[in-house]
């Protein structure tokens, strides 16, 4: 960037806090806001301004990130008399890296247009450990001058960046990329669960997992540790994963097409949703699995 970005950090959940830490040990100057003030107390100790309001944030600020949960959560930082668009923010740039529906990501490029602030709809691939380690891959949509502008501030919590497009094709490529990861965890779980029935052994599953050229997935060694040891702190939470399925099945339903699988799943996390386990990581439906889907 010709002028040296002053970026402003906003949601700092089990994602956003490590990625905006990554963009702070880059040496950027960061500021930060977050709903709940006291996950900004890590960033006030390193020196960072933690701003009142999104908009005082803008105002002080040439480069937003956002990453929150959900579209109502995006309103509530882009719109109405506290949000980043009231500080005047034309000229800069907003990156949106929450999972939001397709159909809302291009009503806020249109926002952003209107608003002469330039969009970029950079959702990411990973989770948790990613995020720790730098080594998320960025889906970056919008204009390709302003993604290639943004690219080293991309680069400072990500190993790659994927361009694909004008916006929204971002947010569509994540949908596209969750709902594998929805699927290997159902796949995963359930073939756990079979091997308990059939009395082996699961660890097999992850030995023969380990052996193999073509199975050999980084994501399921990742979830071995869940699923041995029944144990589900969120690395990515069930919610999130149970937002993102409903817009895929959404998404496809509006343009004619069914998603029976990902269908399926869904209504398998709703069902641990419903008993409570949406903080938990989405390797929780073993447990659904067990408990709710078992056999009279």
């Amino acid at each position: 960037m010709s002028i040296p970005p002053r970026i402003g950090f906003i949601g700092l959940g089990i994602m956003g806090r490590a990625m905006a830490d990554n963009l702070l040990k880059a040496g950027f100057n960061l500021s930060v806001y977050n709903r709940d003030r006291l996950k900004t107390t890590f960033f006030a100790d390193q020196g960072c301004t933690v701003a009142p309001t999104p908009k005082t944030l803008a105002a002080g600020c040439n480069v937003i990130f956002t990453m929150v949960a959900d579209p109502a959560a995006m309103d509530a930082v882009v719109e109405g008399p506290e949000g980043v668009f009231a500080a005047g923010f034309d000229g800069n740039i907003l990156i949106n890296m929450s999972t939001v529906s397709v159909d809302y990501t291009r009503k806020l490029r249109d926002r952003c247009f209107l608003k002469r602030v330039k969009f970029v709809d950079c959702p990411v691939s990973g989770s948790k450990p990613l995020a720790e380690s730098g080594k998320l891959i960025m889906l970056a949509g919008g204009e390709e001058k302003t993604v290639e502008e943004v690219k080293p501030l991309l680069l400072a919590m990500g190993k790659a960046v994927v361009y694909s497009g004008p916006a929204p094709s971002g947010t569509a490529l994540k949908l596209c990329m969750n709902l594998i990861v929805a699927g290997l965890t159902s796949a995963l779980a359930e073939s756990a669960l079979l091997a308990e029935r059939l009395e082996i052994d699961p660890k097999l599953i992850f030995s023969v997992l380990g052996e193999s050229p073509a199975l050999n997935c980084a994501y399921f060694k990742m979830k071995e540790r869940n699923i041995l040891e029944k144990d589900f702190p969120p690395a990515f939470a069930l919610k999130h994963m149970l937002k993102d399925a409903r817009f895929m099945i959404s998404e496809a339903a509006a343009r004619g097409q069914r998603l029976p699988v990902t269908e399926a799943i869904e209504e398998l996390m709703t069902k641990a949703g419903r008993a409570g386990e949406g903080e938990k990581d989405l390797t929780v439906i073993l447990k659904t699995l067990a408990e709710d889907y078992r056999m009279s």
